[in-house]
């Protein structure tokens, strides 16, 4: 995990020192550079893969690529074994390395190769050509912008406002867009001229002009004809190699435990998996929703070595600033336990294994019950109230001009659930479930790792029929069924957990008052 930014299209040494600078929250241990008349990297790194050799910018045998890299690619010592008998030469044991002897081969194609979370800019200087590209998922995050025949990028928006000429104008349609949906999908920013790059896609810089391409989409809809028991015991398989990836690193990882389905899988995996107890943290508070003491019973039975601490809320008031700069735009509320959770466990470890992404595999949402294939069985006024009630739980404000969400319910003849999981999968999760991760870990420089958003995982559930992942109005079906015997009981039955806080009494409190201070009449 780090941070990376760069520009093509003019030099600026200084700029480029002022972008990467914005960014060593991202990456503490070291920076690297690289500047031409056309082209400039600038890179801050976290060291997880090949603590000693693996500095960026990386160059392939005659220097006529540059390559900077944000987060791991899961399957590199494969990658690297077949490149080697190609007759490549490998100058560090880093995992970004083999992007660059994939691309000399392989050009944009080299992205169908890849397992991981990532995003990255390659500079190919004969063809003046500057090449950037997202995950699969938008696990990482890359913005960029264009400014006549110049072309800027970052992991974080901040490092590309830094450049002078760049016009700091409000955006109102994004501003349209989160009132919709309380956060932002889609490529657009609150700032205009400022975009992501969409996940599953890559952007071509050359000859002044910038062109964007897709080659990865998630697809939600029942392709495969399986049995309920070989469905289990495919996806059974198929998480483990997932939890298995995830665990490469040249450092100890640990993980985010709360008392939830989806956070107990993952580390009951990796106590199977690893040669040690796996570090473990969680996250509680004084009162009655405390999820402390089911997290121990958890940790007790997967035998880890455990951590857990206290919010103190009294904290808030005084952080509020530092989360909103990391944040860059608004959000709800729930990513203050995490920012904490972060900063407690990486005083023990650099990487953590997070549960994130079940929810929108498996339909693990309250919201999404009205769009469960037993719907048909209720009378038609109450199954369209239900429906109504579940298009407001998304957005909110749905009834609004431009709405994306209704058009993907009618677009294609996909069961209504379907649909939905579709559409959260390609805006709720990157553009806000990942956002806070990304942005609340990387405060702290804590790499999080989600291996239920292995590309192969995720393309295998969403293959399966609806009925396997909303089972009447039993929510996360399989997993549940996949992962009986490995967690208990009263977690296999449990509501719905994550790192929670009781938010409304501290609103009561002090937290009001604080954000008072910074939303108001006059603001």
């Amino acid at each position: 995990m780090c941070g990376i930014c760069g520009f093509a299209g003019f030099d600026d040494a200084a700029l480029l020192r002022r972008m990467t600078a914005a960014l060593c929250h991202r990456g503490p241990d070291s920076d690297g550079f690289f500047t031409s008349a056309d082209a400039s990297l600038g890179f801050r790194r976290l060291s997880i893969i090949d603590l000693e050799g693996g500095q960026q910018p990386l160059t392939n045998e005659d220097g006529s690529l540059r390559l900077i890299l944000n987060g791991e690619i899961y399957n590199y010592r494969a990658l690297r074994e077949e490149l080697a008998r190609r007759g490549h030469r490998f100058a560090t044991g880093s995992d970004a390395e083999v992007i660059l002897h994939l691309y000399e081969d392989e050009g944009e194609a080299l992205l169908a190769r890849l397992e991981g979370m990532f995003a990255f800019a390659l500079w190919d200087a004969p063809r003046r050509r500057l090449l950037v590209a997202r995950d699969r998922l938008g696990i990482k995050p890359l913005y960029y912008a264009e400014r006549g025949e110049r072309f800027f990028f970052a992991s974080e928006a901040k490092a590309i406002l830094l450049n002078p000429d760049f016009p700091r104008r409000l955006h109102r349609p994004a501003v349209e867009r989160l009132l919709h949906y309380l956060y932002l999908p889609g490529s657009e920013t609150l700032v205009e001229g400022l975009r992501r790059l969409p996940p599953g896609c890559w952007l071509r810089w050359e000859r002044g002009r910038a062109e964007v391409h897709s080659y990865w989409q998630p697809q939600v809809g029942a392709t495969r004809r399986i049995t309920e028991a070989d469905a289990v015991a495919e996806f059974r398989r198929r998480f483990e190699d997932a939890v298995r990836s995830h665990l490469v690193s040249d450092v100890p990882v640990g993980a985010l435990l709360s008392g939830g389905l989806d956070s107990a899988g993952v580390v009951a995996q990796m106590a199977r998996l690893l040669d040690r107890k796996p570090k473990t943290f969680t996250v509680g508070f004084a009162g009655a929703d405390d999820e402390r003491p089911l997290a121990r019973r958890l940790a007790e039975r997967f035998g880890t070595d455990h951590r857990e601490f206290e919010l103190d809320p009294a904290r808030f008031v005084e952080d509020l600033p530092r989360m909103v700069w990391h944040l860059e735009e608004p959000t709800p509320i729930s990513f203050l336990p995490l920012f904490y959770l972060a900063e407690f466990a990486r005083r023990e470890v650099k990487a953590v294994l997070i549960g994130e992404g079940a929810d929108e595999l498996f339909a693990g949402y309250r919201r999404l019950l009205p769009f469960s294939p037993a719907l048909p069985l209720l009378p038609r006024g109450a199954r369209r109230r239900l429906y109504e009630f579940g298009l407001h739980s998304i957005a909110p404000n749905h009834r609004a001009g431009d709405d994306p969400l209704r058009a993907a319910l009618g677009a294609d003849g996909r069961s209504p659930l379907a649909a939905i999981l579709d559409f959260e999968q390609r805006t709720a999760l990157p553009d806000y479930q990942l956002h806070r991760v990304d942005r609340m870990t990387m405060a702290w420089s804590l790499e999080a790792r989600v291996p239920y958003l292995d590309h192969r995982l995720v393309e295998f559930v969403n293959s399966l029929p609806d009925e396997l992942k909303l089972r009447g109005f039993q929510r996360k079906y399989l997993l549940r069924r996949a992962l009986a015997g490995l967690v208990p009981e009263e977690v296999l039955e449990g509501t719905k957990r994550g790192f929670g806080a009781p938010f409304r009494l501290w609103y009561s409190g002090g937290f009001r008052e604080a954000a008072s201070r910074y939303v108001n009449e006059q603001t």
